[in-house]
């Protein structure tokens, strides 16, 4: 494991026992807890076992950020992107892996950075080519917030939802889901039936009293950034949108009370969608 440490760059690079040439790769994002052994290093150690090259990027300890669990105004979306996008050019400009093989992933929080690189809106904000990422993996991503056109770049996109998940919840992300495949998307959506947000914490279910929980809300976001309420809301920034936060969020909510076959079931079936999407090492 070798640590990055850059002006535009932070994070944890893991190779294979054996680096192939022009090989495949992940792009990890990271919860709303930070970088975690139990998850963000957990996958990254898994697909590293496998042969994949993986990039666990560290957007919050630059910032001076512990976590957003508690308040996820700390860390703009667009910031996390941007380092998302950053990773990607690293492991392109040092010729490590295959350009057209680099699939970026990211549970809770970092789901939803693993979404927003697939859609076609937020893109255009940052000038993206035709094509990067040659895939997306959305583990449990907080769809509270969805962009009113919701068309994509083209790459496959995997939804990995928790049945049980009262914290981003499982309407709203099937909801985008849907929308975006009406939009010719290539979605693939898995339900494990019993399992509770942020499954990869093995053990005992924990309950964030201070966790803040919009599972029950839906806003548009335009093209433009600006955020509406489905209901009529008036248009509003990102900053105003939190300045009013208490109309809308609850707090409270659970994770983890996972185990290791579920945590092993759900790693192997990203694997599987990766291989069948000819995104392998070698």
């Amino acid at each position: 494991m070798e640590i990055i440490k850059t002006r535009a760059l932070s994070g944890e690079l893991y190779f294979p026992a054996a680096l192939a040439a022009k090989g495949a790769a992940l792009v990890i994002m990271s919860s709303s807890a930070g970088v975690c052994d139990v998850r963000e290093r957990f996958y990254a150690r898994f697909f590293a076992a496998k042969g994949y090259t993986a990039f666990v990027v560290d957007s919050f300890g630059p910032r001076g950020i512990k976590e957003t669990l508690s308040d996820q105004s700390r860390i703009a979306d667009e910031d996390m992107e941007k380092d998302a996008y950053a990773a990607y050019a690293h492991l392109k400009d040092n010729g490590m892996v295959d350009p057209e093989r680099i699939a970026v992933m990211g549970v809770s929080r970092g789901g939803s950075i693993a979404l927003h690189t697939a859609l076609a809106a937020r893109r255009a904000w940052f000038s993206r080519p035709k094509n990067d990422f040659a895939a997306h993996i959305c583990l449990v991503p907080p769809c509270y917030m969805q962009q009113r056109y919701p068309g994509v770049s083209g790459r496959p996109i995997l939804f990995m939802l928790a049945g049980k998940d009262d914290f981003t919840g499982v309407e709203q992300a099937r909801l985008y889901a849907e929308r975006m495949r009406e939009h010719g998307a290539d979605i693939t959506l898995l339900t494990y039936p019993e399992a509770h947000h942020a499954w990869e914490a093995t053990g005992k279910l924990v309950y964030l009293p201070l966790a803040e929980n919009y599972s029950s809300s839906l806003f548009w976001i335009e093209d433009d950034g600006r955020i509406s309420g489905v209901s009529g809301e008036k248009s509003m920034t990102r900053q105003e949108f939190f300045r009013r936060r208490e109309r809308w969020r609850v707090l409270g909510a659970h994770a983890g009370g996972g185990n290791a076959a579920l945590k092993s079931q759900a790693a192997a079936d990203i694997a599987v969608f990766l291989e069948e999407r000819g995104i392998v090492p070698v």
